[in-house]
């Protein structure tokens, strides 16, 4: 038995088998399994055969056409989760990251920091909870807080770039949100998260709603942070593709 995981980030997992199912099936021979989990979903490929080399090129023949449905949405393709991956990025570049988190309460960095050898790449963080915190810890502005609000893409911004300024690292990720289960409003209600990315080349940031209760939430808001890494790595610091 030969096997194959592929994993996907950033779909969801009927929008992923709508994408990948005219691929693997015109592979009969080839077992499909698509599995959900939060923040990413597993594409399982297993086959059955004595011709090792069959198997090798069936596999590769379905990862094109894989490509080519899911482009950059495919960030593993040996099952390694997100956090291993990002961190081989990190030491591929030689590059540092730090992180202010609030909504997350310290998971980005605790993703990051379980693999040996994280210090490598990971010089600190900061868990800012309180809006006092936020300006002393990240050098977000009281008067930014007053007017956009803790929970807003403004100050996801000012967290980034205030941890990249403080600790000097080469990137800086803020994360804020409403994690729930209270907190929340009309405008801006339970499983809203905004996440920011600083480096040279500028700040990039994302808007998210997330399903889920508050480990949920937590859990897809630092899989994202983790994922605008990886993306910055994979386009050069440039701006992604627009995807249809």
């Amino acid at each position: 038995m030969f096997h194959r995981e592929l994993r996907v980030t950033g779909l969801g997992e009927s929008h992923v088998d709508s994408l990948a199912g005219p691929v693997y099936t015109r592979f009969p021979e080839v077992q499909t399994t698509v599995l959900a989990s939060p923040g990413e979903v597993q594409i399982h490929l297993r086959m059955w055969t004595v011709d090792a080399k069959h198997a090798a090129a069936t596999f590769a023949d379905i990862e094109r056409g894989l490509d080519l449905a899911l482009s950059d949405r495919i960030f593993s393709r040996d099952g390694s989760p997100l956090e291993v991956v990002v961190a081989n990025d990190l030491l591929k570049q030689n590059a540092t990251i730090a992180a202010a988190e609030s909504c997350t309460g310290g998971l980005f960095a605790e993703r990051l920091t379980t693999i040996a050898g994280s210090s490598a790449y990971f010089l600190g963080g900061v868990v800012c909870y309180s809006n006092e915190m936020k300006t002393a810890w990240a050098d977000v502005p009281q008067e930014m807080i007053a007017t956009k609000g803790a929970v807003s893409i403004e100050v996801a911004i000012a967290l980034a770039e205030g941890i990249r300024r403080r600790v000097g690292s080469t990137l800086g990720v803020g994360i804020t949100g409403v994690a729930g289960p209270g907190g929340g409003s009309e405008e801006k209600p339970v499983g809203t998260v905004h996440i920011a990315l600083a480096s040279a080349t500028g700040v990039r940031e994302r808007a998210l709603r997330l399903p889920g209760d508050r480990e949920m939430v937590r859990l897809q808001a630092s899989q994202a942070a983790l994922d605008m890494v990886r993306v910055h790595f994979l386009y050069n610091g440039q701006a992604p593709p627009k995807r249809s």
